[in-house]
């Protein structure tokens, strides 16, 4: 039953909410109103211990207690632009069956179920211009996570099934890949930036990854994964000393080679203006990139155009074209720049077919 007391304190209630919905709200700073920032934290670097095994391997060393586990990452000096003519995917392929394909003593499968039990991983991967090689252990197991690493990188097998698994994958991708309307606007925009046979533009080919053999894999593998061609990267919580004397025992024994890895090849952009159309019909809606050429991470502009790549994409383009025009839903801008070659200056946005030219000519403006 309903009383005059819990309805005076009803309409108190609402007298409180009342007034805290007419109280004026703290006036909202606009994008170019001066704002007061803190002073930023210091920054505090780890100590990084360095040293160079006598095959030539250079290892970085990070002391970190905070948690139980230590990580690893090696990159190895190559790349798929060392691909040789017509052999498109090659790299990716011996960057695969190097982990899966196991070693001399033991499969893949079987490397995989022991490091599965360890809750450890061991991965390989190359793309453009590095090879890399990542492995994270609990503490207590680590020093076996790099006997099995040192097995693999010293005597892979290179099995002939999981060769045949990951070009089956390969085939696949290349198989789908027309599918994602974004994916095949940034395939042929680099492209049309480095030059159709760019080994900066490559793409794997039935044709180009059915030419590799085994043969190719091996001989790929020695010639650019050689301890003297590696960083390595060490962190966690180890103690110094003890893991030193692991790494002699286990990578210490990794042969060194001759690693006389070539020069980057080089870019050669011509920088003409063009307008170039893919025709999907199956789409309703355009995806379109603009650009030219980026720059390099050690140009002394490069904060700098990481900056006035923020506020022309976000500030400028994604307002224009998304905010006040309702043209997109996805407006982006990037400023890629690369250690060793040129990335790309790129913008986009994904609208309707019918919005198309107005989107571009937003953009151009901008």
């Amino acid at each position: 039953m309903n009383t005059p007391q819990a309805f005076l304190k009803t309409l108190a209630g609402l007298a409180v909410l009342v007034g805290l919905l007419a109280a004026p709200l703290p006036a909202q700073k606009k994008p170019k109103d001066s704002f007061a920032f803190p002073p930023l934290n210091a920054i505090h670097m780890p100590q990084v211990e360095q040293l160079k095994l006598p095959n030539g391997l250079v290892v970085f060393l990070v002391e970190d207690h905070e948690f139980p586990t230590v990580d690893l990452r090696a990159i190895v000096r190559t790349g798929s632009v060392f691909e040789p003519a017509g052999q498109a995917g090659l790299a990716g392929l011996m960057a695969t069956t190097l982990r899966t394909g196991g070693t001399e003593a033991r499969t893949g499968d079987e490397i995989d179920k022991e490091l599965e039990t360890l809750a450890a991983s061991i991965e390989t991967s190359i793309d453009a211009t590095a090879g890399t090689i990542w492995a994270s252990a609990l503490k207590e197991d680590f020093p076996r996570v790099l006997e099995i690493l040192a097995d693999i990188l010293i005597r892979p097998a290179f099995r002939r099934d999981k060769i045949d698994l990951a070009l089956l994958e390969v085939e696949s991708a290349i198989q789908r890949r027309n599918d994602n309307v974004a994916q095949i606007t940034s395939r042929e925009f680099n492209r049309l930036i480095y030059g159709p046979a760019s080994p900066y533009a490559l793409q794997p080919e039935y044709a180009t990854v059915e030419a590799v053999t085994r043969d190719d894999l091996v001989k790929f593998y020695k010639t650019y994964f050689h301890p003297n061609n590696t960083l390595l990267a060490v962190w966690g919580d180890f103690d110094s000393s003890a893991l030193k004397a692991v790494l002699g025992k286990t990578l210490g024994a990794w042969p060194s080679g001759a690693a006389a890895v070539p020069a980057w090849p080089a870019v050669n952009y011509e920088g003409k203006f063009t307008v170039n159309f893919i025709d999907k019909p199956d789409v309703n809606q355009s995806n379109i990139m603009l650009g030219h050429i980026g720059g390099l991470m050690n140009d002394p502009d490069f904060p700098a155009l990481t900056v006035m790549n923020a506020i022309l994409s976000f500030d400028r383009i994604f307002k224009k074209v998304r905010t006040d025009e309702g043209l997109a839903y996805s407006v982006w801008g990037e400023y890629d720049s690369r250690l060793d070659y040129p990335g790309t200056f790129s913008c986009g946005a994904q609208t309707k077919s019918q919005s198309t030219v107005h989107a571009i000519q937003l953009m151009i403006q901008e």
